[in-house]
């Protein structure tokens, strides 16, 4: 008898030890950027695949984002065909890379690995992922509003003392836009270890009290070879260890460990005293504004929202797939009308109709009334563009290579243009003598807007196709089309032929044109804000300012009204200065996320929409600077 007690004893303190020192071993791939144009980058993950499932000791892959360099269908697909050569358990998230310059509007990252986040449970710990933008915006990371509603509901299940794993492709600081939300909902739970890439180097910092760890490139560059993180955890500690893989003819092997951290074994104490949370929603107060009315939506919103002030209502979509119309002077609900894919689209609105694109490949005409569907046209691939639509025809860009004009009445193909190089994202500038747009393969196009003919074709090859003038709205004045381009150069070209009549350092993806046409607003990555006159036939700024948003890459317009200009950024403010002068007037934090538009709606009112699914109406003030 004693004999079993003591047997029994034995037993449940190896059982009780087990559930308290887990031990297990994976691999940490990041930033492995498969390039279709590099077979370099696709032979070296190949290597370390290869690698991997020769090591019986390693349970499963975390793959931390940028699988690929461009995120187009292509180079997906391309990923997915060499990792499914894994013979162990993968999981994969995205990278910025990933979703923002995504043909797809990030669908084919979805429909092609099968998800967009995971949480799964491995020796006792529970490993969760979440995927991060910014999706098809050029901003800081995101986690995106559905995923945080997903991470919540997912930590709600978990044991109170359960240990916590952490991915995500970006770093948990201020890299990232919402991070410290996300640090304060994994503090609810029994949070140990941040995994992340993005800077593709081995480095271990703290996240406000959470340990954290990059890990390098899965690529060669800058390193003895390809090569991954092994991670051990045993005995209450995580071990990382730098494994190199060389070709067949030379043998791979693996450093010492370069990084250990201790697990608790309960909660940690995080430092967030001194980080106190912005408050948004109709919480802000502002003496030169009013926030009438906001709504927090249940996914990212990534386009504009749009207001019809004579039938007074707003309609905006989100990253679901839903179009959702709402009073004007309440914010009141009126009808959703959901898609089978994300949208990014900003809606257009005409002779009692919505028009938007989704990511589904289709186009879509809705009874402004109730959102019911009046007609649909297909496209060949995904559509992330906006329409625009003038005397009965809608014009819209996609991913299909293609540029269509579709009666708007019955959706009828009037004309399309096949030969686009690239995707497009953009909303075209429309008139009655040309229709002018841009793509990701560095050029810009018009129409003419009843035949189709190509008029011309402007481009800023052999640039990288990042630097393409694909993601502003470009405007017009003074017998000129102007647009900013990623490598920071603003341009004013010849409206009838195409050909650069002026170009200015500055500039990015966001700019905006006066009411009056006289003069472009451009704002810059480094803390400027231009107005260019645009009727001399050379650059010529009538004021610059800087701006006080700092570093800032957001491709949102900029508008103006009541003699202010206003100004969005990627991390969740608005600016606002004189059109006369460039005097800096007020500014607000709205969100967490890009503030994507401020529609002037009248009676000094903006209606706002952000990535983080804020939309708003705001009254300010006309008075005076502050």
């Amino acid at each position: 008898m004693k004999y079993r007690i003591l047997l029994w004893l034995a037993v449940a303190t190896l059982l009780f030890s087990c559930q308290k020192n887990p031990s297990v071993c994976f691999a940490v791939i990041a930033d492995t950027h498969l390039n279709s144009n590099r077979a370099q980058s696709v032979t070296e993950l190949i290597d370390i695949i290869q690698d991997i499932n020769a090591q019986d000791s390693i349970a499963f892959v975390l793959l931390a984002g940028d699988i690929t360099e461009f995120g187009s269908d292509e180079e997906i697909e391309m990923a997915y065909d060499v990792l499914r050569q894994f013979e162990k358990p993968w999981y994969i998230l995205s990278g910025n890379h990933d979703s923002k310059w995504s043909e797809s509007g990030c669908n084919t990252f979805l429909e092609t690995f099968g998800y967009e986040q995971f949480a799964f449970t491995h020796s006792g710990i529970a490993f969760i992922g979440t995927n991060s933008g910014p999706n098809m915006r050029m901003a800081p990371a995101l986690v995106p509003r559905e995923s945080m509603v997903w991470l919540d509901s997912v930590l709600n299940t978990l044991p109170k003392r359960r240990p916590i794993v952490y991915v995500n492709h970006y770093p948990l600081t201020e890299d990232m836009s919402n991070y410290g939300k996300v640090i304060d909902l994994l503090a609810t739970k029994n949070i140990q270890l941040a995994l992340c890439g993005h800077y593709h180097t081995n480095e271990a910092f703290s996240a406000d009290g959470i340990p954290s760890v990059k890990c390098r490139t899965s690529q060669s560059r800058g390193y003895e070879g390809p090569g991954y993180n092994l991670v051990s955890i045993h005995n209450k500690k995580a071990v990382f260890r730098e494994r190199v893989v060389l070709p067949d003819d030379q043998t791979s092997f693996t450093h010492p460990a370069w990084h250990e951290e201790s697990f608790t074994g309960k909660p940690l104490r995080l430092d967030r005293k001194s980080m106190p949370q912005p408050v948004y929603g109709t919480d802000i107060t502002h003496p030169s504004l009013e926030i009438l009315w906001s709504i927090l939506d249940d996914s990212d919103i990534g386009s504009a929202a749009v207001a019809d002030t004579t039938k007074g209502m707003v309609f905006f979509t989100n990253t679901k797939g839903a179009i959702k119309a709402v009073t004007l002077e309440e914010g009141e609900p009126l009808w959703t009308t959901q898609t089978a894919g994300k949208i990014y689209a900003t809606p257009a609105i005409y002779d009692n109709k919505v028009y938007v694109s989704s990511t589904d490949k289709q186009v879509y005409c809705l009874d402004i009334n109730n959102g019911s569907i009046i007609w649909t046209y297909p496209a060949q691939k995904s559509i992330v563009a906006s329409p625009v639509v003038l005397d009965n025809t809608v014009y819209i860009g996609g991913s299909d290579n293609t540029f269509r004009a579709l009666d708007a009445q019955t959706g009828s193909l009037l004309w399309e243009y096949t030969a686009i190089d690239g995707f497009m994202e953009t909303r075209p500038y429309i008139d009655k003598e040309q229709v002018v747009t841009g793509s990701w393969g560095n050029n810009l196009y018009s129409f003419h807007p009843k035949t189709g003919e190509l008029q011309w074709v402007w481009s800023n090859k052999p640039k990288n196709r990042m630097y393409s003038p694909a993601a502003t709205w470009p405007v017009k004045a003074y017998g000129k089309i102007f647009f900013t381009t990623p490598e920071r150069t603003c341009y004013a070209i010849d409206a009838r032929t195409g050909k650069t009549v002026w170009e200015a350092s500055g500039g990015r993806e966001s700019m905006g044109l006066s009411q009056d046409g006289k003069q472009v607003y451009v704002k810059t990555m480094f803390d400027s804000l231009f107005a260019f006159q645009t009727e001399p036939r050379e650059a010529v700024a009538r004021w610059r300012v800087a701006g006080g948003f700092d570093y800032e890459i957001g491709p949102s317009p900029v508008t103006e009204q009541d003699g202010m200009v206003f100004v969005p950024t990627s991390q969740g403010y608005l600016f606002t200065y004189s059109a006369e002068n460039g005097d800096p007037l007020w500014d607000v934090r709205l969100s967490d996320g890009l503030v994507n538009y401020a529609q002037p709606v009248g009676q000094s009112r903006l209606l706002v929409s952000a990535m983080d699914g804020y939309v708003y109406l705001i009254r300010y003030k006309t008075s005076e600077p502050l």
